[in-house]
Order: structure tokens, then sequence, then C-alpha cells
């Protein structure tokens, strides 16, 4: 199996440290997913494991991937605490994802597929992977005109400004920047509901070694020339324009 170390190397060191808001995962993803209940579920990126947790209450069986060995292991922890034994953790590159992971009812890949050296290779193994009828929901990052601007920063970010000291003064810097910005204009800090620290959302955010942007229409696009009835359900999650996910569900044509 081919594996991206970069990409390994980087979450085998962040999950284990920042492991989200259960409650606030759980009321989001059911908020989203429609399917009151599915026979086999796959968490195609799963990380800490919590989103496998909450599709196991939905699915019959759940199989949690990851490219992390050390996400594994804290996904590992979290599914034990749960006490969910219908939840199965597999080492796997979602780019080269085993054939025999297949038929899956209901995949969740939740912005994980933009992460990933070739995203469009990653994005045809979960429709693959998918049965006749069954469900795919895709969040990725959305290209807007100050998508290039991210993507300075995190070069910036990740040549110049790396290593523990540099890194925790870019996520103290954009943390505190973010909380006077937030004051002046009278609103609630900007962080995501799940996320533990604005410093492990900015680190998420500037330190990951790949991130590809999308729009929906050419996402949705993929999904149909591939067999799919294809939606975006949510355009924008983000407050920063520049580091907002959309949400796409894809029903894959039966027969």
């Amino acid at each position: 199996m081919t594996i991206d170390v970069a990409t390994k190397e980087f979450y085998d060191q962040y999950w284990p440290r920042f492991v989200p808001i259960y409650e606030e995962t759980k009321k989001y993803m059911l908020q989203t997913i429609t399917e009151p209940h599915v026979g086999r579920a796959l968490d195609a990126g799963c990380g800490h494991g919590l989103c496998s947790i909450v599709l196991s209450e939905l699915a019959d069986q759940v199989t949690g991937v990851d490219i992390s060995t050390d996400s594994l292991d804290t996904a590992r922890q979290q599914v034990a605490m749960a006490g969910r034994a219908n939840i199965t953790l597999l080492h796997q590159d979602l780019q080269s994802l085993d054939p025999a992971l297949k038929d899956f009812d209901l995949v969740w890949c939740w912005g994980v597929a933009m992460m990933a050296p070739d995203p469009l290779k990653v994005m045809h193994n979960l429709m693959r992977a998918t049965a006749p009828g069954g469900t795919v929901y895709l969040g990725l990052y959305l290209r807007t005109w100050l998508s290039p601007v991210h993507q300075l920063v995190r070069h910036f970010c990740r040549t110049v400004m790396n290593g523990p000291r540099r890194k925790k003064l870019v996520c103290d810097f954009f943390a505190g920047l973010t909380r006077v910005v937030c004051r002046l204009r009278g609103e609630e800090i900007n962080r995501r509901p799940d996320n533990v620290s604005i410093q492990a959302q900015v680190e998420d955010w500037y330190y990951p070694p790949y991130k590809t942007f999308y729009t929906p229409d050419e996402i949705i696009d993929l999904f149909r020339r591939n067999g799919f009835q294809a939606d975006c359900i949510q355009d924008r999650l983000g407050r920063m324009k520049s580091a907002t996910i959309f949400v796409v569900r894809a029903v894959k044509t039966a027969g």
C-alpha cells in the first residue's frame, strides 16, 4: 500500500493533541445526514474517530480508515471509551484504498479528500466504494479569490515558521488577532463549535502539507459524470472566506 508520508506525519502529531468536542461533532453530523439508518458506513479519513462513533449509531457496521497510525490509536481509544462494538478501524491511504472496501451504503468524507496530493484519485475511490443507491457526503475547501492568499500564507508558515516554537508563535498570533477583530466587530470568537481552540484551528488551516480548493459546480459535475445524482447541501461552513468548506451530497444511481 502506498502511503502519503507527509500527510501521515502531520496528522500523527495533530489529532492526538486536538480531539474535537464530541457533542458538537454529533450535532453537526445528525443535522447533515438525512438517512435514519444504513447497513454499512465508511468513515473515509476517520482521524480522531468521533465521526465513526456517530456513524455507528446510524449504521449496523462502520469501517473507519485513516493514513495516520497515531490518529488511529487515538480513534481506538475514543471508540473504546464510547463502548461501540460495531466499528472497524483500518490503516489506509484513500489514494490507494483497498478495492475490497466497497458496497458501502453511506460514505462520509468531511474535510479530508482535499488534503491528499491527488484529491481526484481519492474522490474516484470513494465513488467506487459506494454501493448502488448509496450516498456520499463530501466536504471540501471552497475556492474563492482569497484562496491564493491562503496558499501563500501556508507556504510561508510551512517553510519559514515551522518547528514547535515558531508554529506556536503563528498559532498564538492568529488566535490573538481573531479575538481582537471579533471584539471590534461585536462578534463571537471565530472558532468552529467542535474545535478545542483557535490555535488548533489555525494549525489545521496553515500547516497540512497539501490543500486543494474546489467549487461546488465542478464537484457536482464530477459526481454526475460518474453515475451519481449530486447537490451542494451546504455552501459555506466557515466565517473565513479563504478557508471555508462546502458539502456535496451524492447518491449513486442504482443498477
